[in-house]
């Protein structure tokens, strides 16, 4: 099963992405603060909150901070049937390659230990 552990951190991370992307989304019908809020707060958080427990569970930090970038895209071109502003959309695949950096640092500490 630990041969596994990335597999299922990756997966865990993408369920989750694919949620918060999904009320990002959704998001839009509250008007456009609403909107605002979730997408360039509420998901590059969430984005870099998944990355870093995804790296610190085994998943390559290089992998880490592409699905919630992708995730927040792919939720919003189904829902609405086109994709998000580029800038929120950016600044999460940012704020995930940062958290997964965390990610691969803590693990790193937690290793010398």
């Amino acid at each position: 099963m630990k041969r596994w552990k990335w597999a299922v951190a990756w997966l865990a991370q993408i369920l989750i992405m694919l949620a918060v992307g999904s009320l990002a989304a959704l998001a839009e019908l509250l008007g456009a603060a609403a909107y605002g809020a979730a997408a360039w707060a509420a998901v590059p958080l969430a984005g870099m909150w998944t990355a870093c427990r995804a790296t610190r569970r085994g998943l390559l930090n290089y992998a880490a901070w592409i699905a919630p970038p992708a995730c927040m895209w792919l939720t919003h071109w189904l829902i609405w049937g086109y994709s998000p502003e580029p800038g929120p959309a950016l600044f999460c695949a940012l704020t995930s390659l940062v958290g997964a950096a965390a990610g691969e640092v803590l693990k790193q500490q937690e290793a010398g230990k």
